[in-house]
């Protein structure tokens, strides 16, 4: 798994050291001249230069400086731009200059915005909502095109607020293994930047949450325990297409949750052993007087 985190000047130099990615906001980077060496110490990683707002004119500081740099140091860094949205402006210069390298800070809820980013040649997506649910579709489609799938796991995503809980798109800890083949980077969701190391420690080392997911994936609007989903939960919402927001026979979202309140209600939770990655086995476990596999 490989993993982005944002840079403001103080963090945690171990998470900085190891990140696969470095996202830095020019905005609130106080001397632009410290950029290159910051660079020069991070070589192994991917910096990525958010633009925060940039409007038409062309004298947009951070855009112009963003690419400016790109361009200068593309024969030693692996520089990207990050831009919050398509104008005329970024238009002319992807016309005048094919070759830069940019994705966006916002979403891809629909092919729709799939497909225009796919034509503009960005380097990264962040898929979100019902693209969540169609992921061997999408990269089928990105790995043809040398684009990076990027999600944000701990944050519920759908473009109507009162979508049920399970209809958004959403990764807990135990599941970010089961979407390796189809996201290449994840990112986290904080209301304090300093809350980036928790959700690390959280994904990429304890790698399990017990209790209400409630408390961990920011969106979810109801209680839902982790330790009474079934094991297979996240296998099938990778490609399940949402068929029962489209008028499809499958509500096995109904029905997970409804054995994961019965569960609940009885104090008793589902354990995961996860056999030998080769043979990709799992021994699933109620823990309870007797043991029983729930799939």
């Amino acid at each position: 798994m490989k993993y982005c985190i944002d840079f403001y000047g103080d963090l945690d130099l171990d998470l900085l050291d190891i990140a696969d990615e470095i996202t830095i906001d020019l905005s609130k980077i106080k001397d632009l001249r410290d950029l290159a060496e910051f660079c020069e110490n991070h070589q192994h990683q991917r910096i990525n230069l958010k633009v925060n707002d940039y409007g038409e004119s062309l004298d947009n500081k951070f855009f112009n400086f963003a690419f400016d740099f790109q361009e200068e140091q593309k024969d030693k860094y692996k520089i990207i731009v990050k831009l919050p949205y398509y104008n005329k402006m970024l238009k002319e210069k992807i016309e005048n200059n094919p070759d830069i390298k940019f994705y966006f800070s916002f979403p891809c809820f629909d092919w729709d915005t799939f497909n225009a980013m796919i034509n503009m040649k960005v380097t990264d997506i962040y898929i979100a909502g019902g693209m969540g649910f169609e992921l061997e579709k999408v990269a089928e489609i990105v790995y043809n095109n040398n684009i990076q799938i990027r999600a944000i796991p701990n944050l519920a995503q759908s473009t109507w607020e009162d979508t049920p809980d399970l209809q958004k798109f959403w990764i807990r800890p135990e599941d970010t293994e089961i979407y390796e083949d189809y996201i290449d980077i994840y990112e986290f969701a904080y209301n304090k930047y300093e809350q980036q190391k928790v959700y690390y420690d959280i994904y990429f080392n304890d790698k399990k949450w017990f209790g209400d997911l409630k408390e961990l994936i920011i969106g979810l609007k109801n209680s839902l325990n982790s330790t009474t989903l079934i094991p297979s939960f996240a296998q099938r919402r990778i490609n399940c297409c949402r068929k029962c927001m489209k008028g499809g026979p499958c509500h096995i979202c109904d029905a997970i949750a409804k054995l994961s309140g019965t569960l609940e209600a009885n104090n008793l939770l589902i354990n995961i052993e996860k056999g030998e990655k080769e043979n990709g086995e799992r021994s699933n476990s109620e823990s309870g007087s007797s043991e029983e596999n729930i799939e």
